[in-house]
């Protein structure tokens, strides 16, 4: 069955452009045996639960997600090898840059060899649109279970169900129904508008990529130090990393807004795909007070207010409600940019489970987020837990030279005041 573009995945879909790509990668480094072909099989076993992944956007006036009558695994699962001396954090700033195409399912996912002896590394870039944490999550939370196992692949072939998006015959015929009409012809509207938007040309936008690895267990030692929160002491970390890219580039040392979307409770989406809403919030993310301690201490300011409203989800209820949901969890994050407020900076923290997780007998030993940058984006920080670990992923519209120095700094200096 067809289903119809949304408001807010038009906005979305219309950050997409030729020259300016919008998308994620979620990166899972693996340790153990996985080839194209394992691969292949298990997207094929769990797409189902990501139908998403099979549809293409399509019909206009009113443009629907409809399935690809020509969708093939094998054509959205490649492999290969960085190349002598290249690092992965080039390779993926360089897939950034590629647009992924419109006649396709929008996504892709690539082995990538070459790493530390014994180690691969499954990216997969994919268009935030395709997920909405409700019946749409990412296709990547399906692909990992909690104990090794052969990959199977016996699954009967695929047929599409239905390859055409409504028309305005369809909108005609659903005036007996005014909610659906009035639903119909505003996506209808917003489709138009996105295409508008796609034919304003763009300027070329560089991606550059860097992430820096710590522990959880040091974080927790500072958040009991400083009486604040573990997401405090992240967004100081985020903050030092984007204070040091501003002094690097000579730009204007200034508190910038910055994008903070944040789980929240809400009875009535607690039957969602993550069991709660991701939202968006914004700040003035303090990169302008002298001390790493001041900068922590006017994070937890800052965030006090939300957290007094009951209405946040405190990570550790997130994980459980979601299992293994960093790939969806950061997707729609990357979506509450469609929420349109002016800001510089976005970053999303996403909680990960601490036990294990395998693709067939390869066990998952960090997986990460890089989202590209949109609008007047800067600085683009993606923060995942996982297994004891957080990785802060950045991607940014010039060279993050100092990211992962100034973060450990950041961290050390902080650690010096407990």
């Amino acid at each position: 069955m067809s289903d119809p573009v949304t408001v807010t995945e038009a906005a979305l879909l219309a950050r997409d452009q030729e020259s300016q790509p919008w998308q994620q990668a979620v990166v899972a480094v693996l340790s153990g045996p996985l080839d194209r072909a394992d691969l292949i099989n298990r997207v094929r076993e769990r797409i189902e639960y990501s139908p998403r992944f099979r549809r293409l956007v399509d019909g206009w006036p009113v443009p629907a997600w409809v399935d690809d009558p020509h969708f093939s695994v094998a054509g959205h699962v490649h492999e290969e090898a960085l190349a002598p001396g290249q690092r992965l954090e080039d390779w993926l700033a360089e897939r950034l840059a590629r647009p992924l195409e419109r006649v396709h399912p929008l996504w892709e996912a690539t082995l990538v060899q070459g790493l530390a002896p014994g180690t691969q590394a499954l990216v997969v870039r994919a268009h935030p649109a395709l997920v909405d944490g409700y019946d749409n999550v990412h296709l990547l939370q399906e692909l990992f279970d909690t104990e090794p196992g052969p990959v199977e692949g016996t699954v009967g072939e695929w047929q599409p169900s239905d390859t055409r998006a409504p028309g305005l015959g369809d909108l005609v015929g659903a005036l007996n129904d005014p909610l659906k009409a009035v639903a119909g012809a505003a996506t209808g509207l917003l489709g138009m508008v996105e295409n508008a938007v796609r034919t304003v040309s763009a300027s070329p936008r560089e991606h550059h990529v860097a992430g820096v690895e710590v522990d959880l267990d040091v974080l927790a030692e500072v958040r009991t130090a400083f009486g604040c929160t573990t997401h405090d002491v992240l967004l100081a970390l985020a903050g030092a990393g984007v204070r040091g890219w501003l002094l690097d580039h000579g730009r204007a040392l200034e508190d910038p807004v910055a994008l903070v979307p944040l789980a929240v409770q809400e009875p009535a989406v607690l039957e969602s795909a993550i069991g709660c809403r991701i939202a968006p919030s914004w700040l003035g993310l303090p990169v302008t007070p002298v001390t790493a301690a001041e900068r922590l201490r006017t994070v937890a300011t800052l965030t006090r207010a939300r957290l007094d409203t009951g209405l946040s989800v405190p990570a550790r209820d997130l994980v459980d409600l979601a299992g293994f949901a960093p790939p969806t969890l950061h997707a729609v994050a990357a979506g509450t940019v469609a929420a349109g407020r002016p800001h510089t900076v976005t970053v999303a923290n996403v909680p990960g489970p601490d036990g294990d997780r395998y693709l067939g007998r390869a066990r998952l030993r960090q997986v990460y987020a890089l989202t590209a940058t949109t609008d007047d984006e800067q600085v683009n920080v993606s923060i995942t837990s996982f297994r004891g670990r957080v990785t802060l992923g950045a991607t940014a519209v010039a060279p993050l030279r100092r990211w992962a120095r100034d973060v450990s700094a950041e961290l050390g200096a902080l650690r010096a005041e407990v």
